[in-house]
């Protein structure tokens, strides 16, 4: 929790021991000094002492709670999202819009953990680049700017979740600092990251490592996406902006990464090594189709992971076992030994049934993500995306014919940016310019759409047509909208794009009218509930309430508890 007073003297040496990324250095100083003695300013002396708790940064991201908390948080309240057989008493509240202050998912300190890392690292590593002549100002401000994208991140996911949350750039590092705070607006806070991710936006390295100029260098992929590099800070600042309604820079930001992203594809195409990734719209994105079988992009971008079109994504690896159990879909579809199990949320049906012989209300017969992201058991439709290791679709048959194989363990990657995203952010952005954007607009959605269905050279078995949404702004935003629940489904990201929209039209009916098509019970009260925009947002947790007298309860949920908690 953010209001604890927490004793750091030991803890941060810990955060920098025993990570997925290195142990060195940390054993040889507790057996220095006896545990009571050990001093923080006596650990903050060398370069490796910041690598390790930058290591620590990243392996606080990539806890079990923080990951959770970026899957369910995003996508449980939207329509993408229905109960399963077995669901949890705190997820199904969450589907019925019933979401109470002792709900366990309104817990954010793993986000505040993972912030406060970040926070010590910044203090601590300007004096460290004094001390060590090795450590050069360059490789202190790289390691800032990474710190500054994950804490920005956490900002990030916990303003679209509660609104308003306690911001703090200073550390809690011992007991003599009293570390309760009042929340900040939604807007102060957006505000305050983007000033942070543009102050240190260019000392993020382009990469760690040089792929290799003769072949695909996995290790380098794998390298520049499970690190935050320079085109990681772009993507994340597109998306501040987006929120912001700062539709120019927004755009700016994209361009950037697209354009970072065709330079990357010209090498490979020098390299003769451009293997399955092709021009969409003068875009390079995989092809879905090779050979006689669809399913190849899937493969890649999910299966493989860290793949040419990716970003930045939350890595994992199989000796890292302690988060095997937490990986990014674990919460959706369980996988062991090659087989799967129903999670405790499946999909809503309305996307899928009635595949592949006519399309479903979000889906055309032909999209390839249908099947990659959902998969038809009897009659449930259990989520498969992230579960599958591979999809392959026999598209030569009436009826496709997917053929699954599941992960042989119950971990996997879990991608926060790939080049889709801000390819449909910035077509977003040049709708909410105006109508002479809107054509550049569908050009990037269409290249998303062609890919999924197979469609490599243009005008031929294009499914979107421009004339179908060129006349209003309202079905401009439809498009996008739609197209970005197609490509993101259960990454995450639906509830917020919702959210997203609704700030911006000032309006929670369209939202509300949404996510009701999959309730069974309580339609009209559920949307009288979400007609409150506070409702939007989920409640702070009656644990913070008690120990953080400054916060305020979110008034759609400030029932007599929490005001009496608030008195006291």
């Amino acid at each position: 929790m953010i209001t604890k007073n927490i004793k750091h003297n030991l803890a941060v040496l810990a955060m920098g021991c025993g990570v997925a990324f290195t142990t060195a250095g940390c054993n040889d100083f507790l057996d220095v000094l006896p545990m009571n003695d050990v001093v923080l300013e006596n650990y903050w002396t060398k370069e490796s002492d910041v690598t390790s708790v930058l290591m620590g940064c990243y392996e606080s991201l990539q806890s079990g709670d923080c990951v959770t908390r970026m899957g369910l948080w995003g996508e449980v309240r939207s329509d993408n999202i229905r109960m399963g057989n077995s669901s949890a008493q705190d997820l199904e509240q969450m589907l019925k819009e019933n979401i109470l202050p002792t709900n366990g998912y309104c817990n954010w300190t793993a986000f505040y953990q993972t912030i406060n890392r970040c926070n010590i690292l910044m203090h601590y590593a300007p004096k460290v680049q004094e001390l060590d002549p090795n450590y050069t100002q360059s490789e202190m401000k790289a390691n800032i700017a990474e710190a500054t994208f994950i804490r920005s991140l956490c900002y990030f996911y916990l303003i679209r979740t509660f609104r308003d949350v306690p911001f703090t750039r200073e550390p809690s590092i011992d007991d003599t600092k009293e570390y309760r705070i009042p929340a900040d607006s939604f807007n102060v806070v957006l505000n305050n990251i983007i000033a942070d991710m543009e102050a240190v936006k260019d000392d993020a390295p382009m990469y760690f490592r040089k792929p290799s100029p003769d072949r695909i260098d996995s290790d380098a992929e794998r390298d520049n996406t499970a690190r935050v590099t320079r085109p990681a800070m772009y993507a994340l600042l597109a998306d501040l902006y987006l929120w912001q309604g700062d539709w120019k820079k927004c755009v700016e930001c994209c361009d950037y990464v697209i354009d970072f992203k065709k330079d990357e594809f010209d090498k490979l195409l020098k390299r003769r090594l451009q293997n399955d990734v092709q021009l969409f719209n003068e875009i390079p994105l995989y092809l879905e189709k090779v050979g006689s079988l669809s399913g190849n992009a899937y493969n890649a971008i999910f299966g493989e992971g860290n793949s040419f079109e990716s970003i930045f994504e939350i890595s994992y690896v199989s000796s890292n076992t302690d988060n095997q159990n937490s990986y990014a879909g674990s919460f959706f579809t369980h996988v062991n030994n090659n087989q799967i199990t129903s999670g405790n949320l499946v999909a809503y049906d309305g996307f899928y049934d009635g595949l592949p012989t006519k399309n479903t209300e979000l889906f055309n017969t032909k999209d390839c993500r249908a099947y990659e992201s959902i998969y038809e058991r009897g009659t449930a439709y259990w989520i498969s995306k992230y579960g599958a290791q591979t999809v392959e679709l026999d598209n030569t048959k009436t009826n496709w014919k997917p053929s699954y194989s599941w992960r042989s363990e119950n971990f996997s990657n879990w991608i926060v940016y790939r080049l889709t995203d801000v390819m449909l952010m910035k077509a977003e952005a040049l709708i909410e310019q105006g109508s002479d954007n809107y054509e550049d607009a569908f050009t990037l959605i269409n290249a998303v759409n062609r890919r999924a269905v197979n469609s490599l050279t243009p005008g031929s078995g294009e499914v979107l047509k421009f004339d179908d949404y060129k006349n209003t702004l309202d079905d401009m935003r439809k498009l996008v909208m739609e197209e970005r629940q197609r490509e993101f489904m259960f990454e995450g990201k639906r509830w917020f794009d919702l959210v997203r929209m609704a700030r911006r039209t000032g309006s929670t009916r369209e939202l509300a009218k949404t996510v009701t098509k999959k309730q069974l019970t309580n339609i009209g009260g559920i949307q009288i509930r979400l007609a409150d925009p506070n409702a939007l947002y989920m409640p702070y947790s009656r644990s913070e309430l008690k120990v953080n007298p400054y916060l305020t309860q979110n008034p759609a949920y400030n029932t007599g508890g929490d005001a009496d908690l608030q008195k006291n």
